[in-house]
């Protein structure tokens, strides 16, 4: 299968390319809103890069929120032009998912990986993820909430507590009494990757198969805790 996947949820805008298991070409731009203007070209320079022509493309995933609004309406149109393109498959990855993921080889079993975006003032988007021996299985579900309200979303922790993601730093703080210790990745050591964007989208078309290109929409968490932003068509 060849995979072509695409990280607009964040500041990072990203593009990968994924043939089976392994990742063929990847490139990132990690700068806030460049999206609109360089997300096409960084396809068209990826697949020219792996001499891949776009025909050939089975699927395209997308990562699907929650997180930037701009950015994720950037991406998901993006998706769904290439798919209709080219006839691909179209499957969206959770954002928070898909971040969490990257610490699945240095994590042990039983720890729970906290991936945490930027909302509002004092507010994130957060998602937690236990990691088992046969990958990672939700461990609270992905939210928006005020920092102060994580340690009672988060819940129980047996094992170490992983933050990773441009929110961790305003909320290791409430969550430093969470499980047996803490580490907090640095979001510049680890930012958002396409390339996994493309492996939890692969896994995603196997288990749960593609989405409705016609009728997908991004994750967008709205949460009781959460204001909603107003829109930037309004």
């Amino acid at each position: 299968m060849l995979l072509l996947a695409l990280e607009t949820a964040t500041s990072t805008c990203g593009v990968a390319l994924l043939h089976n298991d392994s990742v063929l070409a990847e490139t990132h731009l990690h700068r806030p809103r460049v999206h609109a203007e360089r997300l096409t070209p960084l396809v068209d320079a990826l697949l020219a890069q792996a001499d891949t022509a776009p025909g050939v493309l089975d699927a395209v995933a997308v990562s699907m929120g929650p997180g930037s609004y701009t950015g994720l309406r950037i991406g998901v149109s993006t998706a769904k032009g290439w798919a209709l393109a080219t006839d691909a498959q179209l499957v969206g990855v959770p954002t928070l998912a898909a971040y969490a993921a990257r610490l699945r080889p240095i994590a042990a079993p039983g720890d729970v990986v906290c991936a945490l975006l930027e909302a509002r003032q004092d507010e994130v988007y957060a998602g937690a993820f236990r990691v088992s021996p046969d990958g990672m299985k939700e461990h609270a579900s992905t939210t928006a909430l005020p920092v102060d309200a994580l340690s009672h979303w988060v819940g129980s922790v047996d094992g170490r507590l992983w933050l990773v993601g441009d929110g961790a730093p305003k909320a290791s703080g409430a969550l430093a009494e969470v499980g047996t210790g803490q580490t907090r990745v640095p979001h510049e050591a680890l930012p958002p990757s396409a390339s996994w964007v493309a492996r939890r989208g692969r896994r995603r078309l196997a288990t749960q198969g593609a989405d409705d290109v016609a009728g997908f929409e991004p994750l967008y968490v709205k949460n009781v805790h959460a204001t909603p932003a107003p829109s930037p068509f309004a």
